[in-house]
């Protein structure tokens, strides 16, 4: 009997192995956003990365890997700010599409900070 997948099941797979994204967004954060990690060690950085990811993918089924990219690096250099706000968690775990309504909440937080600057 062949093992099948639900849509969601087939999408986490795809995804990128968790050690080597981890290693690979930490590096981009720390070239991209010194001043945003400078008080974070290597090791803490990659432990924040590690953490924003699998809630990204386990908790709120972030499967597009552009959209998982854009929340891990926006939720890691706001220390979990992202995973943290009850209100952002609920829109996307209620929503259809995920990725859809987690990027509508990354364009707003960008913006909002934008706005702010």
């Amino acid at each position: 009997m062949p093992l099948e997948l639900n849509a969601e099941q087939e999408a986490l797979l795809r995804l990128p192995e968790p050690e080597s994204f981890t290693e690979r967004i930490a590096a981009e954060i720390r070239r991209d956003m010194p001043d945003e990690t400078q008080h974070m060690s290597d090791q803490q950085l990659l432990t924040a990365v590690r953490e924003s990811y699998d809630f990204a993918t386990y908790e709120l089924h972030i499967t597009r890997v552009p959209t998982l990219v854009r929340w891990v690096r926006a939720d890691t250099v706001t220390n979990g700010q992202l995973r943290r706000e009850p209100a952002v968690v609920l829109k996307v775990r209620a929503s259809i599409n995920p990725n859809l309504t987690a990027e509508d909440l990354l364009s707003i937080f960008r913006a909002q900070t934008n706005w702010r600057n």
